[in-house]
């Protein structure tokens, strides 16, 4: 049962990328520990209608409350005013080529002009294509891969009657399963032959000066027991480069295809030398609406969460109707300054009104509203976090010993506990 569980966080929530907000101190540690102690102590045995259910719902409301916390915490600053709302954002005129993040908070930052002659690549070998069907002869191969300042020795059997296809894709599991920083694959040509493709997770020119970052060698000397030469496991089709880029006119390289100029954090997308990409910062007002538009956005996500565990049997209304009431205490606020509280809870942005509010110098009122509305959020994800399984559909088995009970933090949420990992 446990295993689903695994699976389901795997598939929706493996993928996405770790923040800087997702680690944290000692004390911020202890202090988790602590709430989910306080929460448990009192709490009663339950047993769960729908376990499935309620272990998918408990993941969604963890990650979705992780991932406003993220946002929020990008969007306040130390002295908690409105300020970080205003912060300045990064714009790119082609972001296939280019796309930026602003790092610093240099008002006198005014933006560079950058070419993209080539991108920072990673080596790939491509074997020899052959026809699925041919054959390899049976018997104990082996081969060296050096990469680094380490050589592994991979050793495979061939059975009687096994294709060049089946070889290939042997070979390559075989790589994959090593997990020593390269991936391989078999790829098909035009003609539908295959041939086994290795690349390496390292980009750029190798720092010990080689002009590989790996190398393929066969151990049995012998024609006949040459694998290497048999598949082409040693043919380079592209060689590791670095990436060469010009800002303002002077030429640079870099080992990765994300760098940092100016206080501009620059992934290199593509390659153009005919128009070249501009990079500055937004005007105030566009910053300020992309800041509220990506808070908003994660907002919209927990009442989408939510909204959607409504009737598949869990409390998912009850989440839903916890939240739109926090909100609807700012409402009037939040629409007077042109973000629209809907009868649904989700807030819209009426960039009539925005703009208008904007001009007649009344923003900041609305700002303020959105703030305080994002800290009591903050404070509602933090609970959602630490107790998901309140919402979740339960029958009470036992009341907890009144004069003597355990404080184990996990018995409320004993299959989302495992999700604090988050933390660490």
């Amino acid at each position: 049962m446990i295993s689903s569980v695994y699976d389901y966080y795997l598939s929706t929530y493996g993928n996405k990328e770790v923040s800087k907000y997702d680690s944290h101190k000692n004390s911020e540690l202890k202090e988790v520990y602590s709430s989910m102690l306080k929460v448990n102590r009192h709490s009663p045995l339950y047993k769960f209608e729908n376990l499935t259910s309620a272990q998918k719902y408990a993941i969604d409301i963890k990650e979705t409350a992780r991932s406003f916390r993220n946002v929020a915490a990008s969007l306040t600053n130390a002295d908690g005013s409105i300020a970080a709302f205003t912060k300045k954002q990064a714009q790119s005129s082609d972001e296939n080529i280019a796309d930026a993040v602003y790092l610093g908070n240099d008002e006198g930052s005014t933006g560079f002009e950058l070419e993209v002659k080539s991108r920072a690549k990673g080596q790939v070998n491509t074997g020899i294509f052959m026809d699925g069907q041919q054959g390899i002869d049976s018997g104990s191969y082996s081969f060296d891969l050096a990469i680094g300042k380490y050589t592994y020795e991979f050793s495979f059997d061939v059975e009687e009657g096994k294709s060049g296809s089946d070889v290939q894709k042997q070979i390559s599991n075989l790589i994959n399963r090593s997990e020593i920083g390269l991936r391989a694959s078999v790829v098909q040509n035009e003609e539908g032959q295959t041939a086994i493709q290795i690349r390496s997770e390292e980009i750029g020119m190798p720092e010990n000066g080689q002009d590989e970052i790996f190398q393929i060698q066969n151990n049995d000397k012998s024609e006949a027991g040459n694998i290497v030469r048999k598949l082409g496991l040693d043919q380079v089709d592209t060689l590791p480069a670095d990436a060469v880029f010009l800002v303002n006119g002077e030429e640079h390289t870099s080992d990765s295809n994300s760098v940092v100029i100016h206080n501009f954090r620059i992934s290199l997308n593509g390659e153009g030398q005919e128009n070249p990409v501009q990079i500055s910062l937004k005007p105030d007002f566009d910053a300020m609406r992309e800041n509220v538009t990506e808070l908003i956005d994660a907002y919209n996500s927990m009442i989408d969460m939510a909204a959607a565990h409504k009737d598949d049997g869990t409390e998912g209304d009850r989440l839903l109707n916890e939240i739109t009431r926090i909100t609807a205490r700012y409402k009037d606020g939040l629409d007077s300054a042109g973000f629209m509280v809907g009868d649904d809870g989700h807030i819209s942005i009426e960039d009539a009104i925005l703009i208008q509010s904007d001009r007649e110098r009344t923003m900041r009122e609305g700002l303020e509203r959105l703030n305080s509305l994002k800290n009591a959020l903050v404070k509602k994800a933090g609970d959602m976090s630490v107790d998901p399984m309140k919402y979740v559909n339960k029958k009470m088995i036992a009341y907890p010993n009144p004069v003597r009970n355990f404080t184990n933090p996990y018995i409320s949420s004993i299959y989302s506990g495992m999700m604090f990992n988050g933390y660490i």
